[in-house]
């Protein structure tokens, strides 16, 4: 790290892929928040799915804590940090935390806002045959993805990809953001962002049909179902003759042995 560019006192709060990968590199660059809010489901350890935030907190000596403890430190000490960064988080974070920022909360949103706000995004883009998706940086605002927008990056949604496919380029495109937006953290620049003029609908935490084909869709619709569904951290789709119910697993779940359970 150069001497011109200076250290910032900043919070973690994440997971997944994308968080992983954004705090690894901001150890490499012996950047350490103060302290890290891990998804809820990261019990310590790697798992199929994805490489443990708390892991590798632990191992750097970073101090882990819940949303309240974290606001109970926060009121304690009444200071505010540089910046939080907030990336694969699964949780809502309280306005107690956002407010305790200096520049703000900054969030990477796998679509194009305002487009898809909420849950399982990509999932829903795939299922409505949508071609393209993308990566919003943005600062959270009041509501749940429609703070002031930095910037955008859109990539193709291609006709064979799956919900996993599309993840990996989220995650490839959001990672390179990061890193510039943290580049003129460092060097103290000015981030322009500009407000939405427009919201749509938030998704909640849902699967298309609930998870559930229906064999009276069009050929299109349902391949586009199954796509959608592609990606083993999701409970596998599923249909039903009588009362009996039947999931679609992959052949490489099923030699692992693996169950898959739905993500928090």
């Amino acid at each position: 790290m150069s001497k011109n560019i200076k250290k910032i006192d900043f919070i973690f709060v994440g997971g997944k892929a994308i968080g992983y990968r954004c705090l690894s590199f901001l150890l490499k660059k012996k950047l350490f928040p103060k302290y890290l809010i891990p998804n809820l489901d990261d019990n310590g350890k790697n798992t199929f799915f994805h490489k443990s935030i708390v892991k590798l907190a632990k191992k750097n000596k970073i101090k882990i804590l819940t949303q309240d403890k974290l606001i109970n430190k926060l009121n304690l000490n009444r200071k505010k940090f540089d910046i939080i960064f907030c990336l694969g988080s699964t949780q809502i974070l309280k306005k107690d935390i956002l407010t305790k920022s200096k520049l703000g909360t900054l969030n990477l949103h796998p679509s194009l806002l305002p487009k898809y706000r909420g849950r399982y995004s990509l999932v829903h883009a795939i299922f409505n045959d949508e071609k393209f998706s993308g990566v919003t940086a943005h600062w959270i605002g009041n509501k749940i993805d429609t703070g002031k927008i930095i910037c955008q990056k859109k990539f193709l949604i291609s006709k064979i990809d799956t919900s996993k496919d599309v993840y990996q380029k989220f995650t490839n495109h959001g990672f390179e953001i990061f890193k510039l937006i943290l580049d003129k953290v460092l060097k103290k620049k000015k981030i322009q962002s500009f407000a939405l003029t427009k919201t749509t609908k938030y998704i909640k935490k849902s699967f298309p049909n609930n998870g559930q084909v229906n064999w009276n869709w069009h050929g299109k619709k349902i391949y586009n179902f199954f796509r959608s569904m592609i990606f083993e951290p999701f409970p596998p789709p599923f249909f039903t003759i009588g009362k009996k119910k039947y999931y679609i697993v992959s052949e490489e779940l099923l030699n692992k042995k693996k169950i898959a359970k739905p993500p928090l």
